[in-house]
């Protein structure tokens, strides 16, 4: 592991374990909105119904419609909606489900990983992370959670 900032955020958020009895990437989700003590989430298609269950577990969240902090979506459901990853914050965070569900899903994942303003991508099998810190070489990570 070559990144500080992935290194942590694996070690001190990802694998610590928390006694959630959640779905994969809802657990991932809900471990990184208190790891990085985000404010606002947008969620995307499927992923609006996981509403309450976030808010029992992070009570500071808001639920926004852009702008937020952090995006939950299925990487199929990002195709649905109008974001500009230029202008996304540099420590927003983007978590996809479904990213080795099919050849088209994946196919998509490696498109994302490629686009200029992706700088950290984590591929956990389950989901993904993308990140878009400006101050980091841009780097790839594949991790078992």
């Amino acid at each position: 592991m070559h990144s500080p900032f992935v290194y942590d955020y694996i070690t001190k958020c990802l694998y610590q374990k928390t006694g959630l009895k959640l779905a994969t990437t809802l657990k991932v989700s809900v471990k990184s909105i208190n790891y990085f003590k985000y404010k606002s989430i947008f969620l995307v298609g499927d992923y609006r119904t996981s509403k309450e269950t976030i808010k029992k577990k992070c009570s500071y969240i808001t639920f926004v419609e852009n702008n937020a902090d952090i995006l939950i979506a299925t990487i199929n459901d990002l195709k649905g909606i109008n974001l500009d990853l230029s202008k996304l914050p540099n420590d927003s965070m983007l978590l996809l489900d479904g990213i080795h569900k099919n050849k088209k899903n994946h196919d998509s994942w490696e498109r994302l990983k490629t686009n200029n303003n992706v700088t950290v991508t984590i591929d956990m099998f389950y989901c993904g992370a993308v990140f878009f810190r400006k101050e980091q070489v841009k780097e790839h990570f594949k991790i078992r959670i």
